[in-house]
């Protein structure tokens, strides 16, 4: 979990399991942002549409600078149900902002899949995309329009004016003629930039290693006004026509109609789906972790993700910081969390698939296999 001062206090009397499962790889959870007038101002030119929901991410930015939080603990990490006059954007969000690395995705993928794994969801698959920085994206609407120029003759007017206005909307036109020459389409990803190529790189890497299954979908390219880098969606393998249930991708280029010179890095997701539990459970209080998770090394990184998925199928939250990567920063947090022990999570522990277990007080430890850590954390004295 992330330390609480990284996001204002808003006080909540009762949790849902989307955010009471959420809280376990880090989001804290607070009131959603209230959205006003000068939201939809500065959004005017995004697309309105419920998957990619520029007003409410421009409300979620605003109060992360309402409130300083630039000037606090990073990454900060929020989740947060929808009111019901926002029920058309989705039930829940989550939010992951002040952070570049591929980890912010990777963690956005496993927290949403967890939750609708929790909410009876199964056969659960990511569709994935990456359309890239600001450079890669004008390169690809570039040769997006070129491609499209010559099939022009082929199309109605009403449909050229569309893609003129538009040149993403060739991906999202369902006429017979548009689905034809989408068939046909270079893919964004051609036209990455060395430092989005990289990031994509990195992202696809995570999620192998969590065992997520994937694959990609060129399609997936989002508003061409407000979304960037990774683009992904959860569906059912169960039935793949269904309604898209996640949407997730980083939307960092709000800044500028802000005023701001340079991006601040945001992602977020949006979760468009019902309990099929009939019953849907009210917690009064959040988990509290009596453990802190350290992480030392990229390998170390993505071997925390799924420990932590198995330490929450245990019902065994522990405090976490992925963000930081230095241990001085990551001992300071358990120290002023107060917890008595730490797990230790190096390169060795990594690749041996252990886990090191530290009593803080007597700094005796214990070295146990991942697949035992489950059972140790339940029966260690505190």
């Amino acid at each position: 979990m992330l330390k609480q001062n990284t996001w204002p206090t808003m006080e909540l009397h009762e949790f849902d399991k989307a955010l009471v499962v959420a809280t376990y790889f880090g989001f804290l959870p607070i009131k959603a942002p209230k959205i006003i007038e000068k939201d939809f101002e500065l959004t005017k030119e995004c697309e309105d549409h419920p998957h990619y929901d520029a007003v409410e991410k421009m409300a979620i930015m605003r109060t992360y600078f309402e409130q300083n939080s630039a000037f606090k603990a990073q990454p900060v990490a929020v989740v947060y149900k929808k009111p019901v006059i926002r029920k058309k954007f989705g039930s829940h969000a989550l939010h992951l902002i002040g952070s570049s690395s591929g980890i912010v995705e990777a963690t956005l993928i496993q927290s949403t899949l967890s939750i609708l794994s929790e909410e009876g969801y199964k056969n659960l698959k990511v569709y994935i995309n990456c359309i890239g920085d600001r450079e890669s994206i004008h390169a690809y609407e570039r040769e997006l329009a070129s491609f499209i120029r010559k099939f022009d003759i082929e199309l109605s007017d009403e449909l050229k004016q569309g893609i003129k206005e538009n040149v993403f909307n060739i991906f999202k036109l369902e006429q017979p003629e548009i689905m034809r020459l989408r068939e046909m389409a270079p893919s964004s990803i051609t036209f990455l930039s060395p430092q989005s190529r990289a990031h994509f790189k990195e992202v696809l890497e995570y999620i192998e290693a969590l065992g997520i299954e994937f694959s990609l979908l060129p399609e997936l390219v989002g508003d061409r006004n407000h979304t960037s880098h990774t683009i992904f969606a959860i569906k059912s393998v169960e039935d793949e026509n269904k309604d898209t249930l996640a949407i997730g991708y980083r939307y960092s280029r709000l800044c500028r109609y802000l005023g701001l010179r340079k991006e601040i890095p945001m992602a977020g997701v949006n979760i468009f789906s019902t309990p099929k539990i009939r019953v849907e459970r009210v917690y009064k209080e959040l988990p509290r972790p009596k453990f802190y998770l350290i992480q030392l090394g990229r390998e170390a990184k993505i071997k925390t993700l799924s420990l932590i998925e198995l330490l929450r199928l245990h019902r065994i939250p522990v405090h976490h910081f992925l963000g930081k990567d230095k241990i001085t920063t990551q001992l300071s947090n358990a120290e002023n969390l107060r917890v008595s022990y730490i797990i230790i999570i190096g390169q060795k522990e990594a690749i041996d698939n252990t886990a090191t277990i530290r009593n803080i007080a007597t700094r005796a430890q214990d070295t146990v296999s991942v697949s035992d850590l489950p059972y140790y954390l339940k029966h260690i004295t505190l």
